[in-house]
């Protein structure tokens, strides 16, 4: 109540007297709000490719795992390997552009072999490579994943998101990590 009447006395003090900002006032709260937004956006732009890293790799694993009960469960062999169709497996190792899942007796996908699932291409800034170049993952009825371990290194091309890795041992079980599988620091180009 004291303040409201101190503040009348002082407008009826100066009549003519208007209130605002002055130019500097103006420019020094502007250029204050425009570095908060920029960094805000900046921060909302590295959450948003965190998040579509995590959805990338999720989806994978969640195809790995997929793979080895399908195996487990109809006793044969279930393949997923990269396909740029979503109808064959391609000749190369580049996972980014999609895969396919299927079971099959010969290690390919034929015209009347249902697929299990498809993985469109990873999103906008990141890519995926295969450690040791594989070209197929092929699950056994034990649920297990002959050859060799392998690895699975999803990379933010952007430098926005974490990098991270799949490790995939010859049993089948998917692991993730922040580091190589043999503990040693991500290199991604």
């Amino acid at each position: 109540m004291m303040q409201a009447r101190l503040l009348q006395r002082h407008a009826e003090a100066q009549p003519g007297k208007q209130h605002g900002l002055t130019l500097p006032e103006l420019l020094i709260s502007l250029s204050i709000v425009s570095t908060l937004t920029v960094g805000a956006v900046t921060r909302v732009n590295a959450l948003i490719q965190q998040n579509r890293m995590t959805t990338e790799v999720n989806q994978f694993v969640a195809a790995l795992q997929l793979a080895r009960s399908e195996a487990v469960k109809h006793g044969r062999r279930v393949v997923l390997c990269p396909s740029r169709d979503t109808n064959n497996c391609g000749t190369s190792t580049d996972w980014a552009r999609g895969w396919i899942l299927f079971a099959s007796d010969d290690r390919e996908h034929d015209p009347d072999e249902p697929l299990l699932r498809a993985g469109m291409p990873l999103a906008a800034g990141i890519d995926m490579h295969s450690g040791n170049r594989r070209k197929r993952i092929v699950y056994q009825p034990d649920g297990s994943s002959g050859g060799t371990n392998s690895s699975f290194t999803f990379c933010d091309n952007r430098h926005k998101a974490r990098p991270r890795v799949i490790c995939l041992s010859n049993t089948g079980r998917p692991r993730l990590a922040h580091t190589r599988c043999n503990r040693q620091p991500i290199r991604c180009p």
